[in-house]
């Protein structure tokens, strides 16, 4: 996990590895904007992801929080 990745970044990785991801806006906190996934292991999962700017690097510890909760491949980032 050498690599950062910004927001807009994630996202379209995201999206690419499984076009079901969705972001909503308006469903958490202040600056926060709320990944969505319909299916992990048969139910659906949200997680919370701090954005001040779509430009803005996610830190390696909620990179790795994100590929636990979606169950992601270890190498996917």
């Amino acid at each position: 996990m050498a690599k950062t990745y910004s927001y807009r970044e994630l996202v379209g990785k995201l999206r690419k590895h499984d076009f079901r991801f969705e972001v909503y806006k308006n469903r958490a906190k202040g600056s926060e904007r709320m990944l969505y996934h319909p299916d992990v292991d048969g139910r659906p999962e949200p997680c919370p992801l701090k954005c001040h700017g779509e430009g803005d690097d996610i830190r390696k510890g909620h990179l790795a929080a994100i590929r636990r909760r979606f169950r992601l491949p270890a190498d996917f980032f």
